[in-house]
């Protein structure tokens, strides 16, 4: 027993740390952290646009806004967007009032604004629609969230990929004691991580910058996307 004893505590030595309350088995064991990446360009993005306006009649305002919104989603539709992937927001309305230098109220009209946000599936087509926006009078553009729509299976592949590191760990610690590689016993985390980062280059896209010309195409940030999974595993090892 003082035997197996050593053996069960060498290989925790070597192992990778688990968390606290982690079960662990009686017998001889090892406990390996693994990790897997896979890293792809997103095909999709949702984005906002929006427009605000200002004006001294809060019903010019308004219909200031409404045209706007209505020019661009009447161009959305001709670039073959799908109303089901377009939301337009309700109108927010406010007075802007300051108050001069003797405290009297002094209103400098009203500010209206809405909001669209629709899914692009067509990242080529970013450009002209960013172009589409501006000339149908949205003024606000917001940050581009990229996205995969082969999310689920991508974060399978880093899942799997994770688990495979654990278990070549797993082997190569067993194996630097003339040991190997029993069953797994327990699985005992599974985090998960999604990050963007950008680089550039010459035909690239990305960060949400409108050209202001057809002619003259901006050029972006082209975006990745990292799917990173973690796992720690224990295993029993035999002789």
């Amino acid at each position: 027993m003082r035997r197996l004893h050593g053996w069960v505590l060498s290989f925790g030595l070597l192992a990778m740390p688990v968390f606290a309350g982690t079960p662990l088995p009686d017998g001889p064991h090892v406990v390996a952290n693994g990790s897997g990446k896979v890293v792809v360009a997103p095909d999709m993005a949702e984005i906002t646009v929006s427009s605000e306006m200002n004006d001294a009649s809060a019903s010019r305002a308004k219909q200031k806004v409404d045209a706007a919104v209505n020019a661009f989603l009447l161009a959305l539709h001709r670039q073959g967007i799908s109303e089901a992937d377009i939301e337009a927001s309700d109108l927010s309305l406010r007075e802007d009032v300051d108050t001069d230098d003797d405290g009297r109220r002094v209103s400098n009209g009203y500010d209206a604004s809405r909001a669209v946000n629709f899914k692009l599936r067509d990242l080529d087509k970013l450009n002209a629609v960013l172009d589409a926006a501006l000339e149908s009078g949205m003024n606000r553009f917001g940050e581009a969230d990229f996205k995969s729509s082969w999310a689920d299976g991508l974060r399978a592949e880093a899942r799997a990929k994770a688990a495979h590191n654990a278990t070549e760990r797993a082997k190569e610690l067993a194996a630097g004691f003339n040991a190997r590689l029993g069953a797994v016993y327990s699985i005992n985390s599974a985090n998960s991580d999604l990050s963007q980062r950008f680089r550039y280059d010459a035909n690239s896209l990305g960060r949400v910058t409108v050209s202001g010309t057809r002619t003259n195409p901006g050029r972006y940030l082209k975006p990745e996307m990292e799917f990173n999974e973690s796992v720690t595993v224990v295993f029993s090892i035999q002789p």
